[in-house]
């Protein structure tokens, strides 16, 4: 895991938090990094998934609802951080579908050895949009928070539903989204 989305979460429970109660959290945690987390950094998987129990614990939330919230606060400071990213949009969905193809690519430029999921879009008409997720890190509830953060950004709320299976021995989960029509 890059270390920009250590310091995202970082940021995420000093900012609703505070930076006391991070230092409580990570006092907690059991990493097998010992130094700070740096953006262009690879850390293990785990670590992260050690902070966020840790902070689930001591902010008795689930590990789910952490996840969303986090996903959509991280939207935000990645658009904020990229504006070239999200400055061509107008709406949300457009833009989703940029992710894979444009996104993920510059996060592999941008970022040595980053993992990034695989997007597949179905296209099913103007007001709906299916995104196939397929990651080895499962990180379903994140990716249902970005999503909600994306809808937020955009000031066009997104509707969204997923449902996980399996297809080929791969793991895969279909994000249905429905988008606000245009007024």
């Amino acid at each position: 895991m890059k270390g920009i989305i250590f310091n995202l979460l970082e940021d995420f429970i000093t900012e609703n938090f505070g930076e006391e109660k991070y230092e409580q959290i990570i006092a907690k945690c059991n990493l097998t990094t010992t130094e700070p987390h740096v953006g262009p950094g690879t850390y293990e998987d785990k670590d992260l998934m050690e902070i966020v129990a840790r902070a689930t614990e001591e902010l008795k939330i689930s590990i789910p609802d952490a996840l969303k919230a986090f996903g959509k606060f991280a939207f935000s400071k990645l658009a904020e951080k990229h504006p070239n990213f999200v400055k061509p949009y107008q709406h949300p969905k457009p833009f989703l579908m940029t992710v894979e193809s444009v996104i993920h690519i510059e996060v592999k430029k941008l970022y040595e050895h980053a993992y990034t999921p695989t997007f597949i879009y179905t296209d099913t008409s103007p007001d709906t949009l299916t995104i196939t997720y397929s990651s080895k890190r499962k990180l379903y509830d994140l990716m249902e928070g970005l999503i909600d953060g994306v809808g937020e950004f955009f000031k066009s709320p997104i509707q969204q539903t997923h449902k996980i299976y399996q297809k080929n021995g791969a793991e895969l989960c279909d994000f249905e989204l429905t988008f606000t029509a245009d007024k």
